[in-house]
């Protein structure tokens, strides 16, 4: 195999020989986050946060072959400038912290983590309904953004909604727009222990279910240290990374005082230890609690600014987001349409029956090889019974 020049053409992508133990390493990519972060402490800086991104799709998507890799980059048709397609050692390097040493292709590599990057959202949205940028996405994107700008001084926040006011799906859209683990997104654990909390932060930044809670421990906090991510508002080199705790009411503990409990402690000292950027998202009756006049709980609001600093979602969808989801479901441009969709949208149940609805009329629609769905077909949906979606409890799904 031929090496590399000193000076690696800016039309070529060049290639180092692989080490000595390429074979053994080429198929599991192992270390937890923060490992795999210091790979890349050498790479140009503009190279680095998607050499960072790559690295934890080969480790979550790719079950850590980078075989599997190359097979997805043929497969969306990658070629460099020369029409060429990357190859296996191409890929196993950049994403093991081994090029760029020397030189290398930085636009190439940033188009081409671009183009996997669109893969990878169009394999989450695969068999499922696309997100649709409602009214409460914009607040929720805006209102976590100017959390974790490095010129904020207040980097936890508090998101309050009723069940069905999208809480779940506009946080977990947020994540993945933030991926490779710059903001991670996880349920509170219903067992509200700090070693839960631990065991769930630990598996999300890939660390070994075999690591003692210790161990976990010292490695989140490491990775929270650490920032890839210019920010986009002030230009600053770094802004924080974040923490979202979806249903945060679930780490209460009945009879427990307030001071012990162990969990909300324990995020109270990773925050100010790392400064990353915590959000919270519950229902009002959590606000009971919180809003007391509990000295521990008076803290917490202090910490998030103030109660007028909680972002309150609301259930009911304004006319641009309902002919929103219209569009995305292809209803018929049908003026008896719209007086059905508003019936939907406006039930107690917020935004999970109104989707569910939208999906029966489409199969229906499909059943018969429509391509939009008419008013009538939403007719008969509409003269169903409607009854609670069983996600109620849980806050899954559409809240």
């Amino acid at each position: 195999m031929s090496t590399t020049t000193d000076k690696p053409s800016a039309d070529k992508i060049e290639i180092a020989p692989p080490p000595s133990t390429y074979l053994a390493e080429r198929k599991h990519l192992r270390g937890g986050a923060a490992d795999i972060e210091q790979m890349f402490a050498h790479y140009p800086e503009e190279a680095r946060e998607d050499a960072i991104w790559l690295a934890f799709f080969v480790r979550t998507r790719c079950n850590g072959e980078h075989a599997m890799l190359y097979r997805i980059a043929r497969a969306i048709g990658l070629k460099d400038r020369n029409g060429k397609e990357p190859s296996d050692q191409y890929w196993y390097q950049v994403s093991r912290g081994k090029y760029f040493s020397g030189g290398g292709d930085v636009s190439a590599f940033k188009r081409y983590v671009a183009a996997l990057r669109a893969h990878a959202r169009r394999m989450n949205e695969a068999g499922t309904i696309p997100f649709v940028e409602t009214k409460n996405w914009g607040l929720v994107n805006d209102y976590i953004n100017s959390r974790r700008s490095a010129s904020s001084s207040t980097r936890m926040g508090a998101i309050m909604g009723e069940t069905g006011s999208q809480k779940t799906q506009c946080t977990g859209h947020y994540e993945v727009l933030n991926n490779h683990l710059e903001t991670v997104r996880i349920e509170a654990p219903s067992r509200a222990t700090r070693a839960r909390l631990v065991h769930k932060l630990g598996a999300r930044y890939l660390e070994a279910a075999s690591s003692s809670i210790g161990e976990k421990e010292l490695a989140i906090e490491r990775f929270l240290k650490g920032t890839t991510v210019i920010d986009p508002e002030t230009d600053a080199p770094q802004r924080p990374r974040c923490v979202i705790v979806d249903n945060v009411q679930r780490l209460l503990r009945p009879g427990i005082a307030s001071d012990q409990l162990q969990v909300f402690n324990y995020i109270h000292e990773l925050q100010e230890e790392t400064g990353s950027t915590w959000i919270f998202t519950f229902v009002p009756t959590f606000y009971k609690t919180i809003g007391s006049n509990d000295p521990f709980w008076r803290q917490f609001l202090r910490r998030i600014g103030g109660p007028d600093e909680i972002l309150q979602l609301q259930q009911s969808l304004p006319k641009r987001d309902v002919l929103a989801f219209a569009r995305e479901f292809r209803v018929a441009d049908d003026a008896a349409a719209y007086p059905i969709l508003k019936k939907w949208a406006s039930t107690q149940w917020g935004i999970g029956v109104f989707v569910h609805k939208l999906e029966k009329a489409r199969m229906l629609a499909n059943a018969r090889r429509l391509h939009e769905i008419p008013a009538s077909i939403m007719e008969v949906v509409d003269l169903e019974v409607a009854t609670p979606l069983p996600e109620i409890e849980s806050e899954g799904g559409a809240s």
